[in-house]
C-alpha cells in the first residue's frame, strides 16, 4: 500500500509539473505591430544568422499590458517589455505603416529623474531607480547614481571633441580622469546630437550596417534608425569600474533618451558594445518585479 501510494503521489507530482510548464513559458509577442518591430533586428540573431547582440532580447519579459496614459483610449496604452526596453502603441488609430506607429519609451530618463510620464506632459514621481544599470545587480552604478550626469540638451566642451574619453565616474558621484584607454580610437569624442559629444564606438554602433529582416525576407541594410532606437544623448561617455560575471572590469558607458550602450573593450569585438538591459530594469523599477 505504501509504495502504491508513493508510485501515485510522484505520477501526480509528474503530471501537474507538465500542466504548468506553460505557466512558465516566455510570454509571446502578441502583437503583429511589435512582431513587426521585433523581426527587423532580433530575428535574424534568434536564427543564428548573424553575432550581434540582441536589441530587444529573446522574447518579452511580459505579456502585453494596459498601462496608464492620460492621451491614450480610456487612459490607458498597450505596451509590452523586453530585456532592452519596452514597445508601446501610444495611438491605435494612427497609420499602423509608419515607423513611429511603436515608439519605445524614455525609460533610462524615467528612472535617471525619478518621474514615470503617465501622458504627454504628465509625471508621477517614484525616485530615481536604485537598480545597477551596468553589470551584475545590486552594484555601482545604478539609475540614481548617473542622475547627476543627465543634460538635456548637453553643453560638452567644444576641446574635447577629437579626444579620447577620459572622465571617470566615482562612487561617490566625482568625476576624475581615467587614461587607461587613451591610445583606443574607438573612445574619441564626436558632435553628436543634442549638445553632446559621443564616443565613436556608439556612433558607429548605431549606423551599422547588418542582417535585417521583415518576417519573411532577410536583407543586408542599416540595422538602427538611431533616433527610433536609442533617441538623443542625454549623458556625456564616461568610465566606471562595474563588476560583470563577478569581475570587475573598465566600462565605457553613455546614456541615450532610449537606451544605455556600453563598450566593453575585453569583450570579442561583436559584443564590445552592447545594450543594458533597461527594460529589466525598469519594469522591476514600476512593479517591483
Amino acid at each position: 500500500m505504501k509504495k502504491g501510494f508513493i508510485g501515485v503521489a510522484l505520477a501526480l507530482a509528474a503530471t501537474a509539473l507538465i500542466s504548468i510548464q506553460p505557466l512558465l513559458a516566455a510570454p509571446a509577442i502578441s502583437n503583429s505591430s511589435f512582431q513587426r518591430v521585433w523581426n527587423r533586428q532580433d530575428l535574424p540573431v534568434a536564427q543564428g544568422l548573424t553575432d550581434r547582440s540582441w536589441t530587444w532580447g529573446p522574447a518579452p519579459i511580459s505579456e502585453t499590458v494596459r498601462e496608464d496614459y492620460v492621451e491614450g483610449v480610456d487612459s490607458k496604452r498597450t505596451v509590452q517589455y523586453f530585456d532592452k526596453s519596452r514597445m508601446e502603441i501610444n495611438d491605435p488609430t494612427a497609420d499602423q505603416n509608419s515607423q513611429w506607429y511603436v515608439t519605445n519609451g524614455l525609460l533610462p530618463i524615467e528612472m535617471m529623474t525619478g518621474r514615470m510620464q503617465v501622458g504627454n506632459s504628465r509625471f508621477d514621481y517614484k525616485g530615481p531607480a536604485r537598480i545597477s544599470a551596468i553589470g551584475d545587480p545590486g552594484n555601482f552604478p545604478t539609475y540614481a547614481d548617473m542622475l547627476p550626469l543627465y543634460q538635456s540638451p548637453g553643453t560638452v566642451n567644444p576641446n574635447d571633441l577629437g579626444k579620447p574619453a577620459t572622465g571617470y565616474l566615482n562612487t561617490d558621484g566625482s568625476i576624475s580622469g581615467f587614461n587607461d584607454f587613451v591610445n583606443d580610437p574607438k573612445t574619441i569624442l564626436v558632435q553628436g546630437e543634442n549638445g553632446h559629444g559621443v564616443a565613436k564606438v556608439f556612433i558607429d554602433y548605431m549606423n551599422q550596417q547588418g542582417l535585417i529582416s521583415n518576417g519573411s525576407r532577410n536583407t543586408m541594410g542599416q540595422v538602427y534608425d538611431p533616433l527610433f532606437v536609442f533617441g538623443y544623448p542625454v549623458t556625456g561617455a564616461f568610465w566606471v569600474k562595474a563588476n560583470v560575471a563577478g569581475k570587475e572590469v573598465p566600462i565605457l558607458f553613455q546614456v541615450f533618451e532610449r537606451r544605455v550602450l556600453t563598450y566593453n573593450p575585453a569583450n570579442p569585438a561583436a559584443f564590445q558594445v552592447e545594450m543594458g538591459n533597461v527594460g529589466q530594469h525598469y519594469y522591476e523599477w514600476r512593479y517591483g518585479k
